[in-house]
């Protein structure tokens, strides 16, 4: 099955999660390698000679960023738009990339998952883009995808306005957002740090990620399906995959169906402040008790 053929399978069975996130259930608290060559260690191992500054903004100058939304920023040849929540200081700052589903909102998924808390709690910047409302929401995979220039564009002008943490660079999404992080994780895993898909799964047919990256996968149950698509299925062969990758990764099944996790934001930045860029993970033996209960480290 090809790449396209099989992300646009999962985001079909997406189409209806906005109409099942309750806003009650929220409060309940990457580059492949085209190299054909024999992998080198620099194949295998994060560069840190080349990632000491991102690529350059596709469209010249950068904008002038502002906290709330920002609309008309130009990205391969798109008006694009995105909500920007800042911290105090966010000079240095880490950053979480955080993506909606299907027909959602760039602020619904800052307000209803509550990472609007995120900037002033952990001194962290939230960036929530806004989709180019195409039917499956995000591109298909490729390197030539809108969207991964957008996420380049994007991370571009952060570093040339915040100089933000390049060590500290994340990405989450509901749904459509939690399959579209799937595939920015691969991608995009020589800038990600790591990620942490809620009700996403599988897309990529065979996983080959440029540079290790830890991932937190999120479902609600065997439940937690749209049609006869489930997400669950869809996140035990992702961690199949990652796994035959050498990427490390839990699990966190809420058994909620296809909601949001309860306390979903707090459990994540902890994965994902406990997993800076190229550090081995420390919850390789056991997770912290601070994690929900029904967080876990696959067998």
């Amino acid at each position: 099955m090809s790449q396209l053929h099989w992300f646009s399978l999962c985001l079909l069975a997406c189409s209806g999660a906005p109409l099942e996130l309750d806003k009650d259930d929220a409060d309940t608290d990457t580059d492949t390698d085209t190299d054909t060559d024999t992998d080198t260690d620099t194949d295998t191992d994060p560069d840190t000679d080349a990632i000491t500054e991102p690529p350059a903004y596709s469209e010249g100058s950068c904008p002038t960023l502002k906290t709330g939304t920002n609309d008309g920023f130009m990205s391969a040849g798109y008006q694009r738009s995105f909500r920007l929540e800042l911290p105090s200081n966010p000079k240095g700052a880490p950053v979480v990339f955080a993506w909606h589903w299907l027909n959602g909102t760039p602020d619904q998924m800052v307000d209803w998952s509550d990472f609007r808390t995120f900037p002033e709690k952990h001194g962290a910047i939230v960036i929530a883009p806004k989709s180019r409302g195409l039917t499956y929401e995000w591109d298909s995979p490729g390197e030539d995808s809108a969207d991964l220039i957008f996420f380049d564009d994007m991370l571009s002008c952060l570093w040339e306005q915040y100089e933000v943490d390049l060590d500290g660079l994340y990405s989450t999404g509901m749904s459509a957002g939690g399959l579209w992080t799937v595939t920015l994780s691969h991608y995009r895993s020589n800038w990600l740090a790591a990620s942490a898909p809620l009700s996403g799964g599988s897309t990529i047919a065979n996983w080959e990620a440029k540079e290790p990256i830890p991932m937190l996968l999120t479902w609600g149950g065997s439940w937690d399906v749209y049609g006869t698509y489930s997400f669950e299925d869809a996140s035990l062969k992702l961690s199949d995959q990652l796994q035959e990758d050498g990427h490390f990764v839990a699990h966190c099944d809420h058994k909620s169906g296809h909601v949001l996790p309860p306390g979903g934001q707090q459990y994540v930045w902890e994965f994902f402040e406990n997993h800076p860029k190229g550090a081995d993970s420390p919850w390789e033996a056991f997770l912290p008790n601070s994690m929900p209960d029904w967080c876990y480290l696959p067998d």
